[in-house]
């Protein structure tokens, strides 16, 4: 009579291992198989990010915190002389010379 009642617990045990590792197991499919394009997608838009930033060099202090050097922002203007012939280089000079 015992080894019956140890062997229906054995067979009770076996049976909700089975079950569980069948849930974990159709879960595991569900997710990475039937589910794929939709979860890599939703992973994909949580992770990638695109930030700009805009660095500025630090100032050059002496030793009481007095500073000897910036940085100063500078338009530049430039113009390349193969492209344009002798009289558009000479309006082009003209026209940057004041700035």
């Amino acid at each position: 009579m015992a080894k019956h009642m140890q062997f229906r617990k054995l067979l009770a045990l076996g049976l909700v291992l089975c079950a569980a590792f069948s849930g974990l197991g159709y879960r595991l499919v569900d997710l990475q198989v039937i589910r794929h394009c939709e979860l890599s997608e939703k992973a994909e838009n949580n992770t990638r990010r695109e930030f700009v930033f805009t660095p500025r060099r630090g100032d050059i202090l002496d030793v009481n915190g007095n500073v000897l050097a910036t940085s100063a922002f500078a338009k530049t203007v430039c113009a390349d002389p193969s492209l344009m012939n002798e009289r558009q280089a000479d309006v082009v000079a003209r026209a940057l010379a004041p700035l």
